[in-house]
């Protein structure tokens, strides 16, 4: 038993020596924390798990025991998803808080069954999902099909949601959507696209390839007030054919985005929604990769054309701001509020930056990164992962080395390794690495 302590000690030196240098590469323009909205109305802003109590899971069981903890909110915890798995029936669990689900390197969750059964498609139902933090994720859906509940992550009365570095593709309803007062939500560096031909719904929609659908009816007054987002760096791509994103209620920050979706020969309907009661700031981003049937930006309101947008500083769209005949308040604009902060660069920087494979939009982040938030290049600082040591209760019984796939090993292996404690009482803590 000495001996195992004796280990359990050097293993905390090098957790120590590893953590405090950076290793990986990262845009100089990427803050590698939580910007604009969903940094706004928690103290600290929306830290997730704040990387407490991590967990590596290599199936949809375990997956599924890992978010059994945060249900209700009474633990944090922060998952680490490792290899290829499927899903077979979406993850709904209920009021989940404090968690930060991150995607190791090359790792994907994929759900490729077609069915009409809303509960077998899609991967992440919330609902009531506060200070959660999504990154680094592949989630790789089972193609576009004109039915209700099937998207990739749905948000339903959601609050301080970070999803970041995330490459979402292939959603039967969408690939990301909000809805139901959910709120303070930002969506970052993150690559949608519709890979998969659609499948026609007889009396439905033949080709409902729709990316993000913000509000889900022009009826619900009660999302006044809320669905306030910032999509920022993320990159539309090939086969979204709309709702990059559509916009109900809130007022939304869309800056520095790359619209890809459309081609020749295959165009995108329009890029951005105009909804019912939207209020727009559009900033530095750039249409100019893209061919719609429509425009850029398409209208979708009642008859009182109760909305309004600015657009600045664009590539493809002209400078200009609108209001609806039925809006009498003032444009919106993010920097008004002095808690609400997003750096935007020139939008001819737009594409190469985003489409850079190490450093762009998607699942680009290296282990490295997943266990820091703050970028030097723009001032913040660096955390790990925090210890996790035996309670008075119980005692360390066994130590196991296992890499990123999953695999024990006897000793700590070159790169990133998880070191997975069994205690006397039967339960087991993870640690992390670098070697």
């Amino acid at each position: 038993m000495k001996q195992v302590f004796k280990l359990l000690s050097i293993v905390c030196v090098w957790l120590l020596m590893y953590t405090n240098t950076a290793y990986a590469q990262l845009s100089p323009y990427d803050e590698n924390a939580p910007v604009g909205w969903a940094s706004i109305g928690l103290s600290g802003g929306c830290t997730g798990s704040n990387d407490q109590n991590p967990v590596v899971v290599t199936s949809e069981d375990e997956l599924r025991d890992a978010l059994k903890v945060v249900k209700g909110g009474k633990s944090s915890v922060t998952i680490y998803i490792s290899g290829n798995i499927e899903v077979k029936e979406k993850l709904r669990y209920d009021k989940t808080a404090n968690c930060t689900i991150y995607g190791l390197p090359g790792s994907s969750l994929y759900n490729r069954y077609h069915n009409e059964n809303p509960d077998s498609a899609g991967f992440f139902s919330c609902s009531g999902w506060k200070n959660v933090i999504f990154r680094n994720l592949t989630l790789l859906g089972a193609g576009a099909y004109d039915i209700s509940a099937m998207d990739n992550i749905q948000l339903s009365g959601c609050e301080n949601i970070w999803i970041d570095h995330c490459n979402i593709q292939d959603g039967v309803d969408g690939n990301l959507d909000a809805k139901d007062k959910s709120d303070k939500i930002t969506v970052s560096w993150c690559k949608f696209s519709y890979l998969r031909a659609p499948w026609p719904n007889e009396g439905e929609s033949a080709d409902h390839r729709c990316s993000s659908m913000w509000g889900s009816s022009n009826n619900r007054g009660d999302d006044e007030g809320k669905l306030n987002s910032t999509f920022v760096n993320c990159w539309w791509y090939h086969g979204c054919g709309q709702r990059c994103p559509r916009i109900r209620f809130g007022k939304v920050h869309i800056a520095n985005c790359l619209w890809e979706n459309g081609t020749d020969d295959d165009p995108a309907q329009y890029c951005v929604g105009v909804g019912h009661s939207s209020k727009l700031y559009i900033e530095n981003g750039d249409f100019s990769n893209t061919v719609v049937s429509k425009n850029h930006l398409e209208y979708y309101l009642t008859e009182h054309n109760v909305y309004h947008f600015t657009v600045t500083g664009c590539i493809g769209e002209p400078d200009r701001q609108e209001k609806g005949k039925g809006y009498t308040g003032d444009f919106y604009n993010p920097y008004s509020d002095n808690e609400y902060k997003c750096r935007v660069y020139d939008s001819r920087m737009v594409a190469s930056l985003l489409k850079d494979p190490q450093t762009g939009a998607g699942a680009t982040l290296d282990e490295d990164l997943l266990t820091t938030r703050g970028n030097d290049n723009y001032g913040g600082s660096t955390t790990s992962i925090q210890g996790v040591s035996a309670t008075d209760e119980a005692s360390v019984v066994d130590i196991g080395y296992y890499d990123t796939s999953g695999i024990r090993h006897t000793t700590p292996q070159k790169g990133l390794n998880i070191i997975r404690f069994l205690m006397s009482d039967g339960t087991t803590r993870t640690q992390k690495m670098f070697k």
